[in-house]
């Protein structure tokens, strides 16, 4: 049966004070961070604005992920608003999946409405990278992607600023041939040998060598799991 038209509204009226609500309060926070602000970025053109604002999002989502901060607990004096907010939300969501990610994982899809995978476009600029310079760093093993059908994403744990291209050269190497997934699951997973901290908060601390052997480890228990 179809949605009548005021439901169809009372969808899109949620879904507006859902995103209204999040951009008040980071306008909250940047001006109690710093009074004069709003007069500053009053002056850079919208685009730009929100361009600025998409970077930064995706650089704390990969130091968030880097340090296994839990961001979806951190919402959680937000639950009233998002049982508002859910339904409306859940269709929208189930029809982008269907549309473009009728090949993808369904179990990994919360990773990219978390911003903890990125569309090529968003890590580029996020990251400052021409899509030829990306290229080479692909293929140079500084950085790994993964896919969802046949759509490119960037772990977005690659921003953070703790750690060098070159310390995640050393270890993706190590990783040789193992499946792109399964080398986000070894960076995100705590190990038991590394202290029950994953390879990207040891690595954020400089203990490159020690996740190096580590990848080197589950390199080959993964090439024993293949027929």
């Amino acid at each position: 049966m179809p949605r009548s038209t005021r439901a169809t509204e009372s969808g899109t009226s949620l879904d507006e004070e859902w995103v209204d609500h999040i951009f008040h309060r980071a306008v909250v926070a940047a001006i109690l961070f710093d009074p004069n602000v709003a007069e500053t970025l009053l002056q850079i053109p919208d685009a730009a604005l929100g361009r600025l604002f998409k970077n930064h999002l995706c650089r704390v989502v990969g130091v968030a992920t880097v340090y296994g901060i839990d961001l979806p607990a951190l919402r959680e004096e937000e639950d009233e608003l998002r049982k508002r907010v859910k339904p409306g939300s859940k269709r929208m969501l189930e029809n982008k999946r269907s549309r473009r990610y009728h090949n993808a994982n369904p179990e990994r899809y919360p990773l990219v409405l978390q911003g903890k995978v990125l569309r090529e476009h968003d890590f580029r600029i996020s990251a400052s990278l021409t899509e030829k310079k990306l290229a080479k760093f692909v293929e140079s093993q500084r950085v790994f992607r993964v896919f969802f059908g046949p759509e490119a994403y960037y772990p977005a744990f690659f921003l953070s600023p703790t750690i060098l291209r070159d310390e995640f050269k050393k270890v993706i190497r190590s990783l040789g041939k193992t499946d792109p997934w399964a080398m986000f699951d070894f960076f995100t997973t705590p190990i038991e040998s590394l202290g029950g901290a994953t390879p990207l908060q040891r690595l954020s601390a400089g203990a490159v060598d020690s996740v190096v052997q580590e990848a080197a480890t589950f390199a080959e228990q993964y090439a024993q799991l293949l027929p």
